[in-house]
């Protein structure tokens, strides 16, 4: 790549982003006026709130009677703290009192009634009345005290030495985090999402002009046609997005910073705090560095969902997941028992959250800010990897993106034996995510492992109902050609081969995280109680058929159709591990995955991946109700391993991978 038209490149977009007054707005305005706009107005409106409420006057009403003057006395007297407060108005019945707080003549009642052991003090209020719910909650701490007295005048009465009675013990409280610590604590678990959020929202415009707006202009067309790569192209639109970025973060922190040193100073000059802020300047200057990283990382997601727009409506529109995502991520810091870790050190976003609220807790462990930093630059890389892949591809530079979803149109009118887009599958496993939440998480509930099996059919139906209705081609989509027997002996070997090395996989991976193993026999717990031929036809045969045809048949179809072979084999892979929703199976479904998908493009059959997929389910319920077949196989049946048995577990699956290759060699598909 040319230097020179990579930085030309830049500062078109740069200069193109800064007159944008949009961007301006949210990249500088707000972050310089917001934070102490809505600081002022939390103090005034606290304030005003805590004004009305001490020259509020509230009516409470008592029923008539000898007994209840006490009440009126409580409320009235003038040593009381909440004297002021109150208008007591006696009524005969408790029936009057009860209509007069419907018809707000009065902010609460107290009645007074016979109790099996105790007399009762009913306190009657209106929740959606915010008068009458302050007026509930000043009467109750009256009452407390009132019956806090009364039980001291009774000990007393009886018992010489009352105070060791109620007071039996004291406990007193020693913090052990310094004050510097314990104040960090409380800004790390605000300023993450404020930071993250200020990240994105600093990325997403200048991505959605560089990509969109590029789109909605009509300059798209004119950039390709420069004498320029590609990928200078995509570099120059990816450093502008993430200078911008980085620019409003630190706009952000800098807002940030003079608001809180305003506060402190307030709240210093009225009570001495004694922070030592130099204490926080190693945690300042941490984030200095992690803020560019992981501006590197949101500028290329943003860019990869951009893209897909072909207006700046859109855009905005296809953002909004994002955001939500991000934010929702971002509030691992409030989460109880979530620490910085080795693995939550490699979860994108919550990694940074985390780092952040360690950091100015003044927990500075430096091979964990090491590994977040890393796994983040990684990220970044990936992203920046697949974001140069999409603006490679003219399907989706000049395609028709997420408009041309068929779902939305009149079936009459579709053509025939068409082909999904790339928002078909998107939309598609949309409704599928929808209906297996709403639907099958009640049938497991009602029917056990049977409703389990009643979530496969619906993974199976969903694509193809969707197929159907858009009168797609079945045949091309979900590949149902009939397999040889040579494509269905390589199979078997694709399974051995990628069967084997998984195992060697999570046998190292479960050194470094042990409560993987928990999980998986967990879910073993679950299909052991349920008995053999259940959990054969729910485990073994159903997901061989429901989830090769959701995810080789419509999403590796689709994906094939627009873009090159192993994309849609490493895509279909990745979704089919994230959907089994926990580390193992995510890793061990990815490389399973891998293998499904390459045979599902050389066989040209969806029928040897459910072979494959029968067998290892089946299997692993073989396993399961009986160990003894297991044990039975060399090696497999080992508690534990050493550094031979995976080398040797490791050869033998390359050889079977190598094997299935070799009977999938096609010298015509090669060409």
């Amino acid at each position: 790549m040319s230097r020179r038209n990579i930085l030309s490149l830049y500062k078109k977009e740069i200069l193109d982003v800064l007159r944008d007054k949009k961007t301006l707005i949210v990249m500088i305005l707000i972050p310089l006026f917001l934070y102490p706009a809505m600081m002022l107005a939390m103090v005034f409106l606290m304030n005003y709130m805590n004004k009305e409420n001490l020259e509020s006057t509230y009516s409470v009403g008592i029923a008539a009677g000898e007994e209840n003057q006490v009440l009126e006395g409580l409320l009235t007297d003038e040593e009381d703290a909440f004297e002021y407060l109150f208008e007591v108005t006696v009524y005969d019945k408790k029936e009057e009192l009860e209509a007069a707080l419907s018809r707000d003549a009065i902010h609460a009642y107290i009645a007074l009634e016979e109790g099996e052991t105790v007399p009762v003090y009913e306190i009657g209020y209106d929740m959606t009345n915010n008068k009458s719910l302050s007026a509930q909650g000043y009467i109750s701490e009256i009452l407390d005290e009132y019956k806090e007295k009364l039980r001291v005048e009774l000990i007393q009465e009886y018992v010489e030495d009352y105070e060791a009675v109620l007071e039996p013990i004291d406990i007193s409280y020693k913090n052990m985090a310094s004050q510097e610590a314990s104040m960090g604590s409380v800004v790390g678990m605000v300023l993450p999402m404020i930071l993250i959020v200020s990240i994105l929202m600093g990325a997403i415009y200048p991505a959605i002009d560089v990509t969109a707006g590029e789109r909605e202009r009509g300059t798209m067309e004119t950039l390709m046609t420069l004498p320029v790569k590609v990928s200078e192209l995509m570099t120059g639109k990816f450093l502008a997005v993430s200078t911008i970025a980085v620019f409003s973060a630190l706009l952000n922190l800098l807002s940030m910073t003079f608001v809180g040193l305003y506060v402190y100073t307030s709240m210093d000059a009225v009570s001495d705090m004694g922070l030592n802020l130099v204490d926080y300047l190693p945690a300042v200057g941490i984030l200095l560095v992690c803020l560019p990283v992981f501006a590197l990382f949101t500028s290329a997601v943003c860019l990869c969902v951009c893209i897909f727009a072909k207006s700046f409506k859109e855009a905005n529109n296809y953002s909004t997941p994002v955001l939500l995502v991000f934010m929702f991520a971002s509030m691992a810091t409030i989460l109880p028992n979530i620490n910085l870790d080795y693995k939550t050190a490699l979860i994108p976003i919550v990694n940074i959250s985390l780092l952040i609220k360690a950091n100015f807790e003044l927990e500075f462990q430096w091979p964990m800010i090491g590994l977040v930093i890393l796994s983040n630059l990684i990220y970044a890389a990936v992203a920046v990897w697949v974001m140069s892949k999409l603006f490679s591809s003219e399907a989706v530079l000049f395609g028709e993106g997420f408009n041309g979803v068929k779902l939305f149109e009149n079936r009459r009118n579709m053509k025939e034996n068409q082909m999904p887009g790339v928002g078909d599958t998107i939309l598609m496993f949309g409704i599928m995510l929808l209906v297996m939440i709403y639907v099958s998480s009640a049938a497991v509930l009602k029917l056990g492992i049977w409703g389990t099996g009643i979530c496969q059919l619906l993974i199976l139906l969903v694509p193809v109902l969707y197929a159907w209705y858009m009168k797609a081609d079945f045949k091309k989509l979900f590949s149902l050609s009939a397999p040889n027997v040579k494509h269905l002996l390589g199979g078997v070997f694709m399974w051995l081969g990628i069967f084997l090395l998984e195992q060697v996989v999570l046998v190292l991976l479960s050194q470094w995280f042990p409560g993987m193993m928990q999980t998986s026999e967990d879910l073993n717990s679950i299909i052991t109680a349920a008995g053999f031929i259940p959990a054969f036809i729910v485990v073994g045969i159903s997901p061989a058929i429901a989830e090769e045809f959701a995810f080789r048949g419509f999403l590796f179809g689709t994906i094939k159709n627009k873009w090159k072979p192993w994309v849609a084999i490493v895509i279909s892979a990745l979704v089919f591990g994230a959907y089994h929703m926990n580390l193992l199976q995510f890793i061990g479904g990815t490389m399973m995955g891998i293998g499904l998908g390459y045979v599902a493009y050389k066989s040209g059959s969806i029928w040897v991946g459910v072979m494959m997929h029968f067998i290892n389910n089946g299997l692993s319920v073989i396993f399961q109700f009986y160990p003894a077949v297991a044990e039975a196989i060399p090696i497999l049946g080992e508690e534990s391993y050493g550094v031979g048995d995976l080398l040797i577990l490791a050869g033998v699956g390359l050889i079977s991978v190598s094997i299935a290759q070799f009977l999938y060699r096609d010298k015509q598909q090669e060409k």
